[in-house]
């Protein structure tokens, strides 16, 4: 199944970074630029790592949803969607494959 959400998440966020205020994290984490977004992004991998290493699968699905937001906020500031993300993969799993799969 794949998350028919991320569509619409990609919309909040493009929507509180051209119309957020103070109080949205997203106007907040996007005002301290790529440095800060890409800071966080970080920080919620190695969030997932050691919730893997410890073998906790609910607080790895809770920190890959963190990390997945944080970098989206980092795809829609660099103006990148996330279908781009989507066609690379298909492109390298194409490339793998061959033609004739």
């Amino acid at each position: 199944m794949v998350c028919q959400f991320l569509d619409e998440l990609q919309d909040i966020i493009d929507d509180r970074i051209k119309h957020g205020n103070s109080n949205s994290y997203t106007h907040r984490l996007v005002s301290g630029g790529v440095d800060l977004i890409s800071k966080k992004v970080g920080e919620e991998a190695v969030e997932v790592v050691v919730a893997a290493m410890r073998g906790d699968r609910d607080w790895v699905v809770r920190e890959t949803a963190d990390l997945m937001y944080h970098l989206l906020v980092l795809l829609r500031f660099m103006g990148i969607k996330f279908d781009d993300v989507c066609e690379e993969l298909t492109n390298r799993h194409m490339a793998r494959i061959g033609p004739n799969g």
